[in-house]
């Protein structure tokens, strides 16, 4: 799948309209506890604008955790929580939801795609939530449906894909408004090993052409080294290799 130089331009202007040289991400001295047992302790580290990250760690060592403060889905107990400027804490439920319109793409390891749309209404659906004309939403959903090599699906639900397929709409999906961070938890781990080498392969394309960073959760070493940085984590603090 070439790169698409309409859609590296488009999101390198909607991402430099902000201070270039700002971290896309922000994370300073995170702390949570869920009562008396520790999830995060002192977490720290920051993303600029094209990065490629990883963070690894065993079960239960806070990376789902972090990853919902950095989504707005949870907050800190202290520390901050800065997304293209946006300091999180300060920001009450519609504020946070608007964050999340316009700055952050999620990729999940299942998916996520709504069953009763097809590949194409699911990639539509974050530009809804947005004030895009229906032209502009229908332009952007061809470009990038091309992009990810499914225009011939278009019409096709998701029952009807493979998962392979399906994942590749969910990252179009994440994409198509033009975020600043994608969030991508476990994006190969409920794939064949195949097809998760053409997923690293299209996200690492993706962050190429648009300029947006890439927080990617994983347990595999090998998607991890796809990554320009490495971040670990064990019971609740970081460590960067």
């Amino acid at each position: 799948m070439p790169a698409d130089p309409t859609l590296a331009a488009q999101s390198r202007s909607s991402l430099h309209e902000q201070d270039v040289t700002a971290p896309v991400l922000a994370v300073s001295k995170a702390s949570k506890s869920y009562g008396d047992r520790p999830i995060l302790r002192d977490v720290t580290f920051t993303m600029r604008a094209g990065e490629r990250v990883a963070l690894l760690g065993p079960s239960g060592s806070g990376k789902t955790t972090l990853l919902n403060c950095i989504g707005g889905v949870d907050r800190p107990d202290s520390g901050e929580v800065l997304v293209a400027g946006c300091r999180l804490h300060a920001l009450d439920t519609n504020g946070l939801a608007e964050v999340r319109r316009k700055h952050l793409g999620m990729v999940f390891q299942f998916f996520h795609l709504l069953p009763t749309l097809t590949a194409a209404e699911n990639v539509e659906l974050p530009l809804q939530l947005l004030d895009i004309s229906t032209r502009e939403r229908e332009d952007r959903v061809e470009l990038l449906l091309d992009r990810v090599g499914l225009t011939q699906r278009a019409k096709a639900l998701p029952s009807e894909l493979s998962g392979g397929e399906m994942q590749r709409v969910a990252i179009a999906r994440a994409i198509v408004h033009k975020p600043a961070l994608l969030l991508a938890d476990e994006p190969t781990g409920n794939l064949d090993s195949q097809t998760g080498v053409a997923i690293l392969n299209l996200l690492e394309e993706v962050v190429r052409e648009t300029g947006a960073a890439l927080l990617m959760v994983t347990h595999s070493e090998e998607a991890a080294a796809r990554c320009q940085r490495i971040l670990r984590m064990k019971d609740g603090t970081l460590t960067e290799s």
